[in-house]
């Protein structure tokens, strides 16, 4: 379980989201837990020139990591247009460790999740390196867009095929080729709504999407649907589709 935050930006990288990704995964309660916190590792993924780069990952706890800080600093260098995508893990599966720290990277395309697919049994061509169900799902992707040339229609067969065919508590995804983000929430029944979250901030340069913030958002701030797909290209253009 896990908090995640993505970013579609024209010019400058707006900051806050990553610092506020730092504020809720010290102090953001997990259904079940009697303690607060994010502790198993962070990464962070952007682009340049269409091809997925590390800004930074560790799998020490956020607040406490200065490599988180110096991420920060190179973040800020990234001018866009461009596409950033950062998770905080909360282990369910594995240890934490790197190969197991989102974001995954595979064939070219960036993918965080927060929630559990179980009994996954697939076996994907593209090897993954860690443990976790999240990057198993990820290699199942690049297979399909690999097959299909359509990286849209894979993902709709991702969650159609090959999560819904399967328990789950959450399939909260960030993907992206970095020509789009793809922004996805799905929850089973009986699992938190207020956990499982997730929203949409729209400014005038950039589209940011997080599960919680400690900042007042200024922009137009929507709340994306259980089961709805949200896409976003490098021109802030936003396209809106329920799945199921």
């Amino acid at each position: 379980m896990c908090r995640m935050t993505g970013v579609v930006f024209r010019q400058d990288f707006p900051m806050v989201a990553l610092t506020d990704l730092k504020d809720v995964a010290k102090d953001g309660k997990i259904p079940g837990e009697a303690a607060p916190g994010h502790n198993d590792g962070w990464g962070i993924v952007s682009f340049r020139n269409g091809s997925p780069f590390y800004v930074g990952r560790s799998s020490r706890p956020i607040w406490v990591d200065d490599s988180y800080r110096a991420a920060l600093c190179d973040a800020a260098k990234i001018r866009g247009p461009s596409i950033l995508i950062a998770h905080a893990r909360a282990l369910s599966k594995g240890v934490a460790s790197i190969p197991n720290t989102h974001p995954f990277v595979i064939g070219g395309i960036a993918m965080c999740h927060n929630g559990t697919v179980k009994n996954i049994d697939f076996k994907p061509r593209h090897p993954v390196k860690g443990e976790t169900d999240s990057e198993m799902l990820l290699a199942r992707l690049a297979d399909r867009a690999e097959d299909s040339g359509d990286i849209e229609m894979s993902i709709r067969d991702l969650i159609t095929q090959d999560v819904h065919s399967r328990e789950y508590t959450a399939a909260i995804m960030f993907i992206s080729d970095g020509t789009n983000l793809f922004a996805y929430r799905d929850y089973s029944p009986g699992k938190s709504p207020e956990y499982y979250d997730l929203k949409m901030s729209v400014y005038p340069d950039s589209v940011v999407f997080f599960q919680e913030t400690r900042t007042e958002c200024e922009g137009e701030v929507s709340q994306i649907e259980n089961g709805e797909l949200v896409t976003v290209d490098l021109d802030l253009r936003v396209r809106r589709e329920m799945i199921r």
